[in-house]
């Protein structure tokens, strides 16, 4: 990741240095890059990275695939759903099958709700 951050930094200016198709893999790339460290700076350089096109369908099955990511973190599920529906369209080696599956599993436990989920802890004060 460092190496990647390093030739990222090289470009100054990407609107004057890179065609369309290259800014949307510059974008795609800082998305990755900063997926771990800052969500919400991550999530603006996918939608970025979807507005100037990716070439390739499983690019774009992974950008959907991180935006509907930070979706659900933000508490947007009808969102989350609908990308990760589109991700999986577009997903055609079932490359990404088990970590859509996973994101599935996790909806589905915020669904059940704080009284019958078994993975929230409950205090009991008497």
């Amino acid at each position: 990741m460092k190496g990647l951050k390093k030739s990222l930094d090289c470009i100054k200016n990407p609107k004057l240095q890179l065609t369309k198709n290259q800014m949307g893999y510059y974008y795609f790339l800082l998305g990755i890059l900063y997926s771990e460290s800052n969500i919400h700076q991550s999530e603006n350089y996918m939608q970025k990275a979807i507005y100037f096109g990716l070439k390739f369908k499983q690019n774009i099955a992974i950008a959907k695939l991180n935006l509907a990511i930070y979706s659900l973190s933000k508490g947007n599920k009808k969102k989350a759903e609908l990308l990760l529906s589109e991700a999986k369209k577009m997903d055609i080696r079932g490359l990404l099958h088990d970590q859509i599956q996973i994101i599935k599993i996790q909806m589905k436990k915020m669904n059940l709700g704080d009284k019958q989920n078994p993975y929230i802890r409950k205090n009991y004060l008497k």
